[in-house]
């Protein structure tokens, strides 16, 4: 009986020996398959419990379960050593999209980890158009969509206005050259001799207006008197003659007599003047016009003075700038594209009123970028040129490679994290501001 369970047991630890080979023989044939390692931030589970945290066990539990881990223990190894493999060719296989031409590997920087951010798609510059000058909005030939080149006419304005200011300052100029032209002109001989004669006439009368009137003056006063007084008479006894008449009105003896009578007063104040002298009034005058034609003769002689002609010139450049500025408000009604882009917002009508600053066309520029945030710890491992891909929902299967632009100076205080900006490596037209992207970063 003892030697027939001492054979029992013996085959029994054979069976174990031959167990223990094998399991050790398929631990053996396992090896680890290398995969790249994506970061994803941390999420709790949805009902608050955090799926990391460890299971809290007593010593009975332990004791208790002593015996099911070592017999378990053997039997587990083996599975376990083969779920990440499993796993990773599952997940291998669930990351292929149906496009395989479209797809790639998600950017791993060597021994590095590829970590996924989401972020929005912003144009890279967005332009408000304004007015320069005021004036009616006569055309606004775009609209929303619109793709813009640089240069490009956006708006007209009305210029009735800034064409009329335009021709006054022409004039201007006009007027001031011809002052200068005056002012370089040299000084003709007749001019000179003309100049010293209205010099010579113009002290005669301040001379006869200071002595007053002479004996001949009075005898040609009186004379002139006695004469209106006969006309007078003349012509009185002539109307007498016809006063009867009806149409005496009419006749030319009341026209006689009414000429006459002018004549009597105007020699009557002629004679009334001589007698009284020459009032201060004239004098004054007298003398204005033979400071005005002595000082007339003075510039014909010595020519114009040299701040005379600075001041001219200087009168020329102003009206010149004037033109140029009227020009300039001219050329800025038509107000074009400062930058390429499209259009996204129209701000104006036409047959609206603008003004300097007034909005008209507002465009976003075609060159795109996407704004991310890493986190703190990831900040040493960041650097401008690190490539990046993008992904967005309107194209599923379709990766945009990009790479870093800009990495902020700071940190965000309330988040911790450091802002990115990433910007496509071409132009395609089919990343559209607005768009939600997903971006795998390349960390080393």
């Amino acid at each position: 009986m003892a030697l027939r369970k001492s054979g029992a047991f013996g085959c029994a630890l054979v069976l174990l020996t031959v167990a223990l080979v094998g399991t050790s023989c398929s631990l053996g044939q396992a090896e680890p398959t290398a995969v790249p390692f994506v970061a994803t931030p941390y999420a709790p589970d949805e009902s608050g419990a955090d799926t990391g945290a460890a299971t809290e066990n007593t010593p009975a539990d332990s004791a208790e379960n002593a015996s099911g881990d070592r017999a378990d223990e053997t039997d587990n190894d083996a599975a376990d050593d083969a779920q990440p493999v499993a796993e990773a060719a599952a997940g291998n296989a669930a990351a292929q999209p149906d496009n395989a031409s479209a797809a790639a590997p998600a950017v791993v920087a060597p021994n590095g980890t590829a970590l996924r951010y989401n972020g929005e798609i912003a144009a890279e510059r967005q332009v408000v158009v304004v007015a320069e000058t005021a004036g009616m909005v006569l055309a606004l030939p775009v609209d929303v969509g619109d793709r813009i080149a640089e240069g490009q006419t956006l708006a007209e304005l009305d210029t009735t206005l800034l064409a009329a200011q335009k021709e006054q300052a022409l004039a201007g100029l006009a007027a001031a050259q011809a002052q200068l032209d005056l002012l370089n002109v040299e000084a003709d001989p007749d001019d000179i001799a003309a100049a010293e004669a209205a010099v010579s006439a113009a002290n005669a009368a301040y001379q006869r207006a200071v002595s007053g009137a002479t004996d001949e003056e009075r005898r040609l006063a009186l004379a002139q008197l006695k004469q209106a007084e006969a006309a007078v008479t003349v012509a009185q006894a002539g109307y007498n003659r016809v006063k009867g008449n009806p149409a005496i009105g009419a006749l030319p003896e009341s026209l006689q007599l009414q000429q006459a009578t002018l004549g009597l007063e105007a020699a009557q104040a002629q004679y009334d003047k001589v007698l009284k002298g020459t009032t201060q009034d004239v004098i004054a005058g007298a003398y204005a016009q033979l400071a005005q034609a002595r000082a007339a003769l003075q510039r014909l002689q010595e020519g114009a003075k040299d701040e005379q002609v600075r001041a001219a010139e200087a009168q020329v450049h102003q009206a010149e700038m004037a033109v140029y500025l009227a020009q300039l408000q001219i050329s800025k009604a038509t107000v074009k594209a400062p930058v390429a882009g499209v259009v996204s917002r129209v701000n104006s009508a036409e047959g609206a009123m603008a003004g300097p600053g007034t909005p008209l066309v507002t465009l976003l520029s075609r060159e795109v970028k996407i704004t991310i945030a890493v986190e703190e710890t990831r900040l040493p491992q960041l650097q401008l040129g690190l490539p990046a891909q993008i992904r967005v929902d309107a194209y599923p299967d379709r990766l945009f490679a990009g790479e870093v632009a800009i990495i902020a100076p700071e940190l965000d205080p309330a988040t911790r994290t450091v802002e990115v900006t990433i910007r496509p490596n071409e132009e395609t037209g089919l990343l559209a501001p607005g768009m939600f992207a997903t971006v795998e970063l390349g960390l080393p």
